[in-house]
């Protein structure tokens, strides 16, 4: 009886004492594991990251009976009227005098041309103005329009919907914000079109032109970049667009006899000029053997065919440049009626896109990181040029073409393949750098979180220096070595390992921009 007492009373202590540890232990709070990032010396880097395609600097039509003809420049086709008729059209690019984006007076020379006889032309600008385009490179042929140039005000320009059209009225004061510097200026309404242009399926639409108030634009502004108008007529709503566009008044294209052409005026296609080319001629040359492939390199001079003509006789076509052939255009037998290979010559370039948001903040030779494909090589380079003219994309943001260069150059490069660039605008040695997404702003005061003993978070003050895309210089307020607190543990712990971790942020806040 004694032992089955002792037996029932110590079961009962078990029972009891297995309660109290599961119910001590089930109101416990569960403990959290932070995502911590140590904070150690570090780069702060800024940069920009974008994507584009590899192309050759300089792109060459080579033909039976003329010369060579300049058809691309940096993977971009050029404005040229095609292949010269005469000797006496025969120019070459003798100098450049004025690149795309600068300055000129009305009579400055923008580039000199010089014919195969030794004569001279200086394409002179006919108006004080900017240069938008050069079509040419020194020392190749040259012939069509070799130059534009962009004249008088800047305008900007929005499309509005016939409704609101009835609310407008020229003179209605504009409040207006350029997208891409977040200007804040002013304006006036100084035309509507009285016609209206609709596409296919769509409602008429009216041009408005705006007129900034004078000597108030930023420097940066550009034709093609985008703006935000607000206008309150009387008696309605507010209106607000997000899609003006900067556009300038007038534009002048300039031909190798140094004769102007008004192109466009208010943002209007004033070219009513058709050209065409005609391959009829005394010769009808046909294809005896072609000495070249893709892919080959060849050097001035070098013969890249045979042709024959209907009466016996034959000639060969030789290469007016160093390059490497990217295209056969024709076959044995085949007549020739059109070029027969390209070529590419000069440095194979990265031409990539850059955003109106980033654009004022990328400058010549700033150093570059480029990767092609979904290679995670990475090539050294720099910006060598900054193009002056925007195209809009998809999301209706205006994209300027930016060119970048290996430095040394990457034998592997192909024409066509896609490459990711990372621009560093700034970079500085900090002493003490953590991500940017530990910092907390309370009012005025930024903060972080730091572990204490407990593996606890608690707040600490800081100062904060450069601030780059992923990282922020600490210039007080923890040491080196503190585990700051970046969140709640993720499932595998990892760290964010995007080259822009913040891209949605970036995003939102460009989105936003744009429609307030």
């Amino acid at each position: 009886m004694r032992k089955r007492t002792v037996a029932i009373v110590a079961t009962l202590a078990v029972v009891i004492g297995g309660g109290i540890f599961f119910f001590t232990n089930s109101n416990k709070e569960a403990v959290e594991t932070y995502l911590t990032y140590s904070a150690k010396p570090d780069v702060i880097e800024s940069s920009v990251s974008t994507t584009g395609s590899i192309v050759d600097e300089f792109t060459f039509n080579i033909n039976a009976d003329s010369p060579a003809t300049l058809t691309k420049i940096a993977g971009v086709a050029t404005t040229s009227s095609g292949t010269p008729t005469t000797l006496n059209d025969t120019w070459v690019v003798n100098k450049i005098n004025k690149d795309e984006g600068s300055l000129v007076s009305k009579g400055q020379s923008i580039l000199q041309l010089k014919n195969y006889d030794g004569t001279l032309q200086e394409i002179k600008s006919p108006v004080a103005g900017r240069v938008k385009q050069v079509n040419g490179v020194k020392g190749f042929s040259i012939n069509g329009t070799v130059a534009t140039v962009g004249a008088g005000k800047i305008f900007i320009s929005i499309d509005v919907t016939e409704a609101q059209t009835t609310k407008l009225s020229v003179g209605l004061p504009i409040a207006l914000a350029i997208n891409s510097s977040d200007t804040l200026t002013s304006g006036y309404i100084s035309s509507i079109k009285s016609s209206a242009t609709a596409g296919s399926g769509t409602s008429p639409k009216f041009t408005v032109l705006i007129t900034p108030t004078p000597n108030t634009l930023p420097a940066t502004a550009r034709a093609g970049m985008t703006a935000t108008v607000d206008v309150t007529p009387a008696g309605s709503d507010r209106i607000r667009y997000t899609n003006a566009i900067l556009i300038d008044e007038f534009t002048y294209d300039i031909d190798v006899n140094n004769k102007s052409t008004l192109a466009s005026k208010n943002g209007i296609d004033l070219s009513l000029i058709v050209t065409s080319q005609s391959n009829v001629g005394t010769k009808q040359w046909t294809v005896k053997e072609i000495n070249m492939k893709p892919g080959s390199v060849v050097k001035q001079g070098d013969v890249l065919a045979t042709l024959n003509n209907f009466d016996g006789t034959s000639k060969t076509v030789k290469s007016p440049v160093d390059g490497t052939v990217r295209e056969i255009l024709t076959a044995p037998g085949a007549v020739v009626s059109s070029a027969l290979a390209t070529i590419g010559t000069g440095s194979m370039i990265a031409a990539i896109n850059v955003s109106e948001y980033d654009i004022a903040n990328v400058a010549l030779d700033q150093k570059v990181e480029l990767k092609l494909g979904n290679s995670s090589n990475v090539d050294s380079g720099k910006v060598s040029q900054i193009g002056q003219v925007a195209t809009t994309d998809s999301n209706g943001v205006s994209q300027f073409k930016v060119f970048t260069i290996a430095e040394p150059s990457v034998a592997t490069w192909r024409i066509g393949m896609t490459v990711t660039a990372k621009i560093i605008l700034e970079s500085k040695e900090a002493t003490i750098a953590v991500p940017i997404q530990a910092l907390i702003k309370k009012g005025n005061e930024t903060f972080v979180q730091v572990l204490n003993e407990k593996k606890l978070p608690v707040d600490k003050e800081v100062q904060v220096g450069a601030t780059g895309s992923q990282l922020v210089e600490i210039l007080s307020g923890i040491s080196a070595g503190d585990e700051v607190v970046l969140g709640i543990q993720s499932a595998d712990g990892k760290l964010p390992t995007s080259e822009d971790p913040f891209a949605e942020q970036r995003e939102s806040r460009n989105r936003s921009r744009q429609t307030n």
